[in-house]
């Protein structure tokens, strides 16, 4: 990685700062993790700092020297392009911090904590709040999941516009719930979304004034849902496109602010 913060790439969507996040910590070995927002405007400062500090800018193999020192290895991963459009970018923006080991004097937890598991965020009611926790499965494999409070909101208002049979509104919800980044974990959830909408329906749904049968709107609504879950494995995690570094994206926003 370039060691100038205008260099930085940046992560092409929320799915891919998850597969990267999950790639380091479970085949890379960085289990220590903390969460931290920056003003958008002071984003290239905050990159520099973090450079300074703990040298999140470094390349493979300058890496691999500071690990083989017994110093440590730190990743910074910003908010993907896609949650930062530079004609109307938020606030602040999040940036997680992954490490091989505890960084001195900073507010860091364990990957694997059940108190504090990774957790990253997405942009929400006018803020960042916590969307995606990393942790193990039934299976005993690290995957993504909702975060809970999250899951029962999307439950709750799928449940919601099924008991009042808004159709419209249900499949667009539904429809709107096949965007989210489906690994595993998220994949279940969904699933169990869909499972409980589709009992709560029931056949009694399904007949038009007519007395014709109509094939149920939640067919509809799934059909875009992936068949499997996403693997983090050979997805594409840069845009093509710019912008496709933190300079291009300032670049990118200082002519929209012009």
């Amino acid at each position: 990685m370039p060691a100038d913060p205008e260099d930085y790439p940046l992560l092409r969507s929320q799915s891919a700062l998850l597969a990267q996040a999950l790639r380091l910590v479970a085949r890379d070995g960085y289990t220590w993790w903390q969460l931290q927002e920056t003003p958008t405007e002071k984003v290239l400062l905050a990159v520099k700092k973090l450079d300074e500090k703990w040298a999140v800018l470094l390349d493979r193999a300058p890496r691999n020297v500071r690990r083989q020192a017994r110093l440590p290895v730190v990743h910074a991963l910003l908010a993907p392009v896609s949650a930062m459009p530079p004609e109307a970018p938020h606030p602040t923006w999040p940036i997680l911090v992954l490490a091989d080991q505890k960084l001195p004097n900073e507010r860091m937890h364990r990957v694997a904590d059940p108190k504090h598991p990774l957790t990253w965020v997405a942009w929400r009611k006018e803020g960042w709040r916590p969307t995606y926790v990393l942790r193990k499965d039934r299976r005993g494999k690290l995957t993504w999941f909702l975060e809970e409070g999250f899951y029962q909101e999307l439950l709750e208002e799928a449940l919601h516009h099924a008991t009042r049979g808004d159709w419209p509104k249900l499949v667009g919800h539904m429809r709107a719930l096949g965007g989210l980044p489906m690994f595993t974990g998220i994949w279940n959830q969904l699933q169990e979304i869909r499972r409980r909408v589709q009992k709560l329906w029931g056949d009694r749904h399904l007949r038009d004034p007519e007395g014709q049968w109509k094939s149920p709107p939640w067919r509809k609504a799934v059909e875009g849902w992936p068949k499997t879950p996403l693997s983090p494995i050979g997805m594409r995690l840069y845009p093509e496109e710019p912008p496709r570094t933190l300079g291009e994206w300032w670049a990118l926003h200082r002519k929209e602010g012009a």
